[in-house]
């Protein structure tokens, strides 16, 4: 029931299409009751006898159903049966064209609320998404993450429609039939509703199986989706490794746990339409029989094209009672996708309640006590470290020493676990996330590019009012060392990258991205490992590129290759996660330690 208010709750942006779908089907289901009723007057006029003229019966009847026939029958008295059998034909025509007009905009009303609620969630999702601490994205799946944003978001579209029918559409159509079935026959419409509560019991039966299986369905089909964008991202790996057959029974396997689950769903699912025809049918023969014997015995008021009329009123009332049972279907399956987009929605994210950081960084950001862990692993243990302005600080040490971390930690990509980062002496927790961040520049070992030109990668943060002149673009790219290649791309600065960057070599990645930094000038400059996967060519390019880069800003560096760091102003070496050895390049070679033995290994001069 929480699940069907929390659709529910959905719906209310749009509560004008609302109020036009729920008149519309409400004019739907009266005009389909007028053109499923015509069948009395045909049968009144078709049965009587060829030289006969229809005489009025006493309008003075005390069965209502007796004094309509009456009314009809004076009418085709005064008309003649040919001519009112012509004017009951154009009354058909244009009621049925009204009914269908008024059924489409109810349509085009819910295409409107379905696709828009999906516009919302769909909003919603990505947003939260971006807002989300990177420490979320290290515990769930991409391809988790994509199934809910895709597969779960459309079995939610589908429960709306479900939510509509339940609430706005199906119900109506049956209080007019109901009401329609009274006014004819009352006896008999107790009779009938009798055998309701039976359906409704086997279906919700079914039903309540249905949610579990779908839920577990979805949560199999993130992992199938997982397998896919892992093996797309590493097919190089996957070749060079020999390793298709592994990733095949990988895939194959989880594919045929989905396989089963489906199957089970489904099974459920198409059950509740073979049992609501079969109970809905031995409905009706029953009220064949009950109601056939009132019309017999004349007792009633009721006579045969009456009850006729009778049973075709019924037989509408099963479309839209499945349509209920298909309905409340959708939504058990809507409801456990719905939970499934809950969980992000609900997450928890950074706090970014804070100042407004707008000056630049006065006196030096330090690390203080810094604890942090990566869930029971304990990755920094006590680290103290003050980095002043304009100084260029060297992180190194063996993988794993947590030098990456602590750049993650001062980009607040994850929050520290005991103690505190200050800027100038104010906690970084205390400033506005946006606007902290635009304090900082970051280069990466993996230079992260976007399927879109290269103008736009350069410009990455910038606002649409802002965009650079061409003149702007070129002074950075040619300081980045990147100018002259986009200048040879077909399209200069139009040329689209690719998908990541996949239309440029790894230098030239790195240097759209030295750009990118560039072009946004921060006074406080992250390197992490930004050459380590280059050639020497690129590299020698890319590092001068950094050397320009780095000048007149505060930087942090985390270097492998040491050669590019033994001019750093001061150098700390890192081991399991904790401070062993901090100076120059010098200094450090006569303590003669860790930093001394990896210069040694890269044989350094």
């Amino acid at each position: 029931m929480n699940r069907f208010i929390d659709l529910f709750r959905h719906l209310t942006n749009y509560r004008l299409n609302l109020a036009v779908n729920v008149v519309c089907n409400v004019l739907n289901a009266f005009l389909s009751l007028f053109t499923f009723l015509s069948v009395v007057p045909f049968l009144r006029i078709l049965f009587q006898s060829k030289d006969a003229v229809p005489s009025p019966i006493d309008l003075d009847a005390s069965s209502k159903v007796e004094q309509w026939s009456a009314y009809f029958d004076a009418f085709v008295l005064d008309m003649g049966p040919t001519r009112a059998l012509s004017y009951i034909c154009v009354g058909i025509v244009c009621i049925t064209i009204l009914k269908n007009a008024v059924g489409y905009l109810a349509l085009y009303s819910l295409a409107t609320i379905r696709t828009g609620v999906s516009r919302d969630l769909r909003n919603s999702l990505y947003s939260k998404v971006l807002r989300l601490p990177m420490s979320w994205f290290t515990k769930s799946r991409k391809g988790d993450v994509i199934s809910r944003m895709t597969n779960d978001l459309m079995e939610v579209e589908f429960s709306v429609i479900g939510t509509i029918e339940i609430l706005f559409k199906s119900p109506i159509s049956i209080f007019v039939s109901l009401g329609t079935l009274f006014y004819l026959s009352w006896e008999l419409t107790l009779f009938s509703m009798l055998f309701l509560p039976v359906s409704g019991f086997i279906i919700s039966r079914i039903a309540k199986s249905l949610k579990h299986a779908a839920k577990r369905g979805k949560e199999e089909l993130g992992g199938l989706i997982s397998i896919m964008e892992e093996t797309l991202g590493g097919m190089m790996v996957i070749k060079a490794f020999h390793a298709e057959v592994k990733f095949e029974r990988k895939f194959m396997q989880s594919n045929d746990r989905f396989f089963e689950l489906m199957r089970r769903l489904y099974k459920r699912e198409y059950l509740s339409s073979p049992v609501s025809e079969t109970v809905s049918l031995g409905v009706m023969a029953t009220l064949l029989w009950f109601g056939g014997r009132l019309v017999l015995q004349g007792d009633s008021g009721l006579t045969g094209d009456w009850f006729i009329g009778y049973l075709v009123v019924f037989s509408q009332i099963i479309p839209p009672a499945r349509s209920i049972s298909d309905g409340w279907f959708r939504i058990q399956k809507g409801s456990a996708s719905l939970e499934r987009l809950e969980e992000i929605l609900s997450a928890d994210e950074m706090t970014d309640a804070g100042m407004n950081l707008s000056h630049a960084l006065n006196q030096a950001i330090r690390f203080e006590g810094v604890h942090f862990s990566y869930g029971d692993q304990e990755v920094l243990r006590g680290i103290d470290l003050t980095i002043k302005k304009g100084e260029t600080v060297a992180l190194v040490g063996p993988s794993g020493s947590g030098k990456t971390t602590l750049v993650h930690l001062l980009a607040r990509f994850y929050d520290v676990n005991q103690g505190q980062i200050t800027w100038d002496g104010i906690p970084i927790e205390s400033f506005e996330l946006v606007s902290f961040r635009s304090q900082m520049g970051m280069v990466t070992q993996e230079a992260r590019l976007f399927n879109a030109s290269v103008a736009e990668n350069i410009t990455l943060g910038d606002s649409e009012v802002s965009s650079p002149s061409i003149e702007e673009l070129k002074q950075v790219a040619e300081a980045a060392n990147a100018l002259e290649f986009i200048e040879k791309m077909q399209d200069g600065w139009s040329s689209s990258v690719g998908d990541g960057g996949n239309k440029l070599s790894g230098g030239q990645r790195q240097r759209l991205s030295i750009a990118r930094a560039l072009h946004k000038d921060p006074p406080v400059l992250l390197l992490d490992e930004a050459t380590s996967a280059l050639d020497t060519e690129s590299e020698h390019a890319v590092q001068q590129a950094i050397n320009r880069l780095m000048k007149g800003r505060t930087t942090l560096v985390v270097a492998h290759r040491l050669s590019t760091i033994r001019h750093a102003d001061r150098i700390v070496v890192l081991d399991q996660g904790a401070i062993v050895e901090e100076g120059n390049h010098e200094e450090l070679m006569e303590m003669n330690g860790i930093y001394n033995r990896l210069v040694s290994m890269q044989d350094l001069k």
